[in-house]
């Protein structure tokens, strides 16, 4: 199987967008490529291609969150994630869409036929503001610092690799013995951020620097800080002396901003009067009355991020799989679907639909059935209802909607549904340990890298039980040594039956709603031009993004 471009190449901030093609019959090689032809076309650090005139110098971000934490080793969200690409590089990037890996401070990276020995080459262009080398030593003590401190993204890289599989060959050159073989390993070398060692080991504090790196960059990206007011304003200026250079074949923005406005009408208002010219999270009325403006681009692509309601498979009632079953049966769907104003694909279990060639095509879901619903339950330990809660992200008006929808159908089965609205912190908090998660947690959950392993064990496996991304709290030991031996393989004809084997059996189960992969309420002006990465997971989709 081949990772290659797709037609809408995306150029990215650092501009080495090539057309290289990734082999997976090597498990990957990466090359420099050649530079893009055009001098008005840049992209943000989150990954969108933006357009960029000569005199248009600064691109404004409108959002309602915080960018809460830059350290590139402890912070991972999307907001976050913007910061960190704009003020620190990685091994490799993302670029395209849907999303393939292209070289950064890595030149390349090739495994091993059997996907356990890695080799990175550096590029040694690479360095830190100050002329320091991005070297091997430096690299090497980035992967430390975060399989040590294990927050953020340290769960993609700790179940297959120590700080001792890491070998240095030279200056430019380190090997990495995994303990296991891990196919997709080159998917997830974007998120190590690389961090200048000296400037965290001087603000290190008694947390390794963590609360210095909450509003500080110690990195070598194309950005520095110039503004940085929580709640406000977050404010980025180009570096005229970044490492990264295309010759000058095109012109990245000056200024990245990004500002916080929470509420999606006065976030309509100042993309309207020009204050803002990119918004995400619009609600579904204004999203609609952005889409009567000429000026205005509205997207329209569906996200590779799944929506989803968790069911506790643990505790309470909706450990019972026909208590399950019965509330995969109640929904009704197409109400879900016409609360979103039609934004968004249907899920037809666990992956997206649109997820070649890793989604199965021959799933068949439970769709809104209430006789069904009473038929399940009446098989359940629960035949005659019970009481049941619903948490949502306080302020997410699609999960509230949702909560509603639920709440009319279950009253028919004498469920009594009581829907809670929490701060996103006390969410993760609740869903931390299976006897306090609720028995319905809605949640969007993200898309760090474009293989099923990505979404399916960040959800499903044992070891993610008391992380949000697993609010189902789900624990099997067939799904896991399945997830495990899917991740070790490399062909891809044996990975593609153990992926359908594992979908198949997490429908039988019932393990959770799913429900759409949202179509991102975001809206741009037209001069950014016809963005490809048409999601607000700009990051998500990375989140990618992408």
């Amino acid at each position: 199987m081949e990772r290659t471009s797709t037609p809408q190449a995306l150029l990215d901030l650092k501009n080495a967008a090539g057309k290289t093609s990734v082999s997976r019959r090597e498990l990957m090689k990466l090359a420099g490529a050649a530079a893009v032809a055009t001098g008005v076309w840049t992209m943000l650090p989150n990954g969108q291609r933006v357009f960029a005139q000569a005199d248009q110098n600064v691109i404004i971000y409108g959002s309602g969150q915080d960018i809460s934490n830059l350290d590139p080793h402890t912070g991972h969200d999307y907001s976050i994630t913007w910061g960190q690409r704009a003020t620190y590089d990685s091994l490799l990037r993302f670029e395209e869409n849907p999303p393939v890996v292209k070289p950064l401070v890595a030149k390349e990276v090739v495994g091993s036929d059997d996907a356990t020995t890695w080799t990175i080459t550096l590029d040694e262009r690479a360095v830190f503001p100050d002329g320091t080398a991005i070297d091997a030593e430096v690299v090497k003590w980035n992967f430390a610092r975060l399989l040590e401190l294990g927050l953020g993204v340290a769960w993609m890289f700790s179940d297959v690799m120590t700080a001792d599989s890491i070998t240095i060959v030279d200056a430019q050159t380190l090997e990495i013995a995994l303990t296991k073989p891990f196919a997709p390993f080159d998917l997830i070398l974007p998120w190590l951020f690389i961090a200048q060692p000296s400037i965290v080991e001087e603000n290190a504090g008694d947390d390794s620097g963590q609360t210095y790196l909450l509003e500080n960059a110690a990195g070598s990206g194309p950005y520095s800080i110039t503004r940085w007011e929580p709640g406000s304003i977050y404010e980025f200026t180009r570096r005229e002396d970044y490492w990264y250079t295309d010759g000058g074949a095109s012109k990245p923005v000056d200024r990245l901003i990004w500002r916080i406005i929470r509420e999606s009408s006065t976030k309509r208002i100042a993309i309207e009067a020009g204050e803002v010219q990119y918004g995400d999270n619009f609600s579904v009325e204004d999203i609609e009355g952005l889409a009567a403006i000429e000026s205005l681009v509205i997207n329209d692509t569906p996200s590779y991020t799944p929506f989803a309601i968790k069911l506790n498979n643990q505790a309470g009632p909706t450990a019972d799989l026909n208590v399950r079953k019965a509330l995969l049966a109640a929904l009704d769907y197409d109400a879900v679907l016409g609360a979103a104003n039609g934004r968004g694909t249907l899920m037809v279990g666990p992956l997206p639909p649109q997820f070649s060639p890793w989604h199965k095509e021959d799933l068949e879901v439970q769709r809104f059935d209430l006789e069904a619903a009473k038929s399940f339950l009446a098989q359940s330990e629960y035949p005659d209802g019970f009481d049941l809660e619903y948490v949502y992200v306080t302020g997410l008006d699609i999960e509230e909607q949702v909560g509603l929808i639920l709440l009319e159908k279950l009253a028919e089965l004498n469920i009594n549904l009581t829907l809670t609205p929490l701060v996103w912190p006390d969410l993760v908090a609740r869903a931390a340990d299976p006897a306090t998660a609720p028995g319905m947690f809605a949640v969007f959950n993200s898309t760090n890298y474009m293989d099923p392993d990505n979404f399916l064990w960040q959800s499903y496996h044992s070891s993610m039980v008391g992380n949000w991304s697993n609010a189902s709290e789900y624990a099997n030991e067939e799904i896991d040594a399945l997830l495990e031996q899917g991740r070790g393989t490399v062909d891809p004809d044996e990975r593609k039956t153990i992926y359908d084997d594992i979908q198949q059996k997490l429908v039988d189960q019932a393990v959770e709603i799913w429900l759409y992969c949202e179509t991102a309420n975001v809206a741009w002006v037209k001069e950014l031009g016809d963005l490809p990465v048409k999601d607000n997971s700009d990051i998500r989709l990375l989140e990618y993004t992408v």
